[in-house]
């Protein structure tokens, strides 16, 4: 069995996790620093992103990149890292050239820029709206005008860019020929380097319209693509993530995990098997209520869009670019009761770095990621053996070596049991482990079995509100 089929992987965004040089920012030293914590807590693979370099000439990973690679495979981590497959950020070469170039111009094209719509090109060629709710296009000044930003009003009357992902990340134009190549720079690169995976950055919206269609939906957006959204979802956008699969293969052991955010299971299905990526990852329990029916047909619809394509289960309950998950669902119990059912699912799991201290940050602001995490608090936790780290520790020893969970590696199925109201029970493929939840509010009694686990105290063979528990 592959590696990655139950691993589960800490995602760090490397600018908020350490600072080893006191400049107030995280670093890639400081992940080194705390290589021995996350030994500790029992994670199988780091993920650092936002750090991958850019496709731009044949520069890749610098001295700490491989200093942090050596020490953790010494230590048995295996490290992923972020591809932004669809986009650059403005401060790279390539759009500074291509902002400083005529429309036209060679430099542009690999981008998306268009001109605008209306009386002076003053509109925006389509009326989307970027992933994170805020404009999609950005207007350029005209040839020898003021640069919007930096507090100056700036000279309009150029052409608009494309940035589906949010400000400051333009979106790449994969009809050009130059981008596939300096993408597929980036990525020898890295596997060169040695790293054991790639987690592809909103591979949905690695896109490439026939069209540039108005988006007719109302203005509120959910989190996920419908099959009437036309930013996303487009032909290339497979073909580039064919194009990485066939790289990964030949590289045994390598992966690559991406949070897709496409809520039609068909179109799902195309995301994962032979020729796509090996862990498609749905986000559907990144945004879900605290609700065992709705947790529980989530799971189930991810398991089959899955089994659709032929990919393995992945499963994920935070959002990076949203409030924690203690925060959005209104308490850290909570957040570890839903850990705790995602633990016990067939797959992988991506846990976000902080998640395991039951923080509790707001969504992060669009000029600032989130702040940097208190190793404080982290050392007071490992302290205490009824701590949010602790449960999660105990958790990730019992998944990795129980013989519950043995003897279930490698098969997806679950058999769901009969459950109180606001409760949900499923029985793992092969094996006797059972897990259960409780989002009502009153104590049930827990199935039968031995307790092995549970996400907050459960006296008296009874499972409180806001917990999960495993038996066996």
């Amino acid at each position: 069995m592959s590696w990655w089929r139950n691993a589960v992987v800490y995602g760090i965004d490397v600018r908020a996790f350490c600072d080893s040089d006191g400049d107030g920012a995280g670093d890639l030293d400081g992940v080194r620093d705390r290589l021995d914590y996350l030994d500790l807590l029992g994670v199988d693979a780091l993920c650092l992103g936002p750090a991958a370099p850019p496709p731009r000439g044949n520069q890749g990973p610098d001295g700490a990149w491989d200093a942090l690679l050596d020490e953790a495979h010494r230590a048995g981590l295996r490290v992923l890292v972020d591809l932004d497959a669809g986009h650059t950020g403005t401060g790279h070469d390539w759009f500074l050239d291509a902002a400083a170039a005529p429309a036209g111009s060679a430099e542009r094209e690999r981008y998306l820029f268009r001109p605008g719509r209306g009386p002076g090109g003053d509109e925006p060629p389509t009326n989307w709206h970027a992933l994170d709710g805020g404009p999609a296009w950005t207007r350029l000044p005209a040839p020898g005008g003021i640069p919007r930003g930096a507090g100056r009003p700036g000279t309009p009357g150029g052409e608009w860019y494309l940035h589906l992902p949010g400000p400051g990340r333009p979106d790449l134009n994969w009809a050009n020929p130059e981008v596939w190549a300096g993408a597929d720079r980036v990525l020898r690169s890295w596997m060169e380097r040695g790293v054991d995976g790639l987690r592809i950055e909103l591979p949905h919206a690695v896109h490439g319209p026939d069209g540039w269609a108005d988006d007719p939906r109302p203005s509120v957006r959910g989190p996920l693509a419908g099959p009437d959204d036309p930013r996303l979802d487009h032909d290339v956008g497979h073909e580039v993530l064919q194009t990485i699969r066939a790289e990964l293969d030949h590289h045994p052991g390598r992966v690559a995990i991406a949070r897709v955010d496409v809520a039609d299971p068909a179109r799902f299905a195309r995301y994962g098997g032979d020729g796509a990526l090996p862990l498609p990852l749905r986000t559907d329990l990144a945004h879900c209520p605290f609700d065992a029916a709705t947790i529980g047909a989530l799971i189930d619809d991810s398991l089959a869009a899955v089994r659709a394509g032929g990919g393995a289960p992945a499963w994920t309950a935070a959002d990076p670019a949203g409030p924690r998950t203690a925060r959005r669902l209104g308490s850290p119990e909570r957040a570890l009761a839903l850990t705790t059912v995602l633990f016990a699912l067939p797959g992988a799991v991506l846990l976000d770095a902080g998640d395991e201290l039951g923080l509790a940050d707001p969504a992060p602001r669009r000029d600032a990621g989130r702040p940097l995490l208190s190793w404080d608090r982290a050392v007071e936790q490992l302290e205490d053996s009824g701590s949010v780290l602790s449960r999660h520790r105990r958790a990730l020893e019992l998944r990795r070596g129980h013989p519950a969970f043995v003897a279930c590696a490698g098969r997806d199925d679950l058999e769901w049991f009969g459950a109180p109201p606001g409760c949900l029970a499923f029985r793992r493929g092969g094996s006797t482990l059972v897990c259960a939840l409780n989002t009502g509010p009153e104590p049930v009694p827990l199935p039968p079995g031995d307790v092995l686990f549970t996400s907050g105290p459960a006296p008296g063979r009874r499972l409180p509100p806001n917990t999960a528990a495993w038996l066996a």
